[in-house]
């Protein structure tokens, strides 16, 4: 098993956060595994999304259940895909500043990737600290336009 964790400071605030992360179509936008998203809301609590991409450079197909938490971000776990098990989640702290989000995965590879797992976990790594700029890009963005947009209703 893989598991990392990586977090970093997002200029916004945790509401703006949770908004970009729980819009799933964004999927497509920071996760550098996913090239497309299906993206539906059984109920207000949880989401469903189908994804396509690309995994080490191999094509990949998965589906997710994703349940959002108290904190404003989301549990995922793979519930059909390549791998035994794959989870994950995005945790938010609102802190002065900003938002601190906390980005975790855990994969569970077959026995014989283990001679693989070192350049695996550099490799997840980066990925990882990809997303978690285009979630802070992303985030930011939507902070920015929700606050325009209250500064123009308020005129």
């Amino acid at each position: 098993m893989i598991s990392l964790s990586r977090s970093v400071l997002i200029s916004a605030s945790k509401d703006s956060v949770r908004l970009y992360l729980r819009d799933l179509q964004n999927m497509a936008e920071y996760e550098p595994k996913v090239e497309k998203v299906e993206a539906s809301y059984p109920d207000s609590d949880s989401g469903f999304v189908e994804v396509s991409g690309r995994f080490a450079g191999l094509p990949w197909k998965g589906a997710f259940k994703m349940e959002f938490t108290r904190d404003g971000g989301f549990k995922s776990e793979m519930v059909r895909g390549p791998l035994k098990k794959m989870v994950g989640g995005f945790h938010l702290r609102p802190v002065a500043g900003g938002t601190v989000v906390t980005r975790d995965e855990q994969y569970h590879f077959p026995a014989i990737a283990n001679p693989l797992s070192f350049l695996l976990r550099g490799w997840i790594a980066k990925s990882m600290e990809r997303e978690l700029y285009v979630v802070k890009e992303g985030a930011e963005r939507l902070h920015r336009q929700l606050q325009l947009k209250n500064i123009e209703s308020a005129l």
